[in-house]
């Protein structure tokens, strides 16, 4: 499964906006492979908050240019999205540990 970033704005360290896009392996935009019904793009804001050497990470993720079942779909798809990023956090973790 692919998935195509474009970063439209980045405020070291506090914030990142970008959009984000299934896709093939050339980075065309293509359905979710999941689901026919997910939005077709997304803005994700991911902001950054330290407090006594610890980060809060929030992120905010909405759709764009979106039909209503799609954004039905996305709503209804709010704790899978979470176990997916946590699981890719995780990982990032698991990886920065070793480095």
């Amino acid at each position: 499964m692919w998935v195509k970033f474009v970063y439209s704005e980045i405020i070291t360290p506090e914030k990142l906006f970008y959009t984000s896009f299934f896709s093939d392996e050339e980075g065309n935009i293509v359905r979710a492979p999941f689901n026919s019904s997910w939005p077709m793009e997304t803005l994700n804001t991911l902001t950054f908050i330290e407090n006594e050497g610890k980060t809060t990470l929030t992120m905010i993720v909405v759709p764009v240019s979106s039909t209503e079942e799609e954004i039905r779909t996305l709503e209804a798809s709010r704790e899978m999205t979470q176990e997916g990023f946590t699981g890719t956090f995780d990982q990032l973790d698991e990886y920065l540990t070793k480095v």
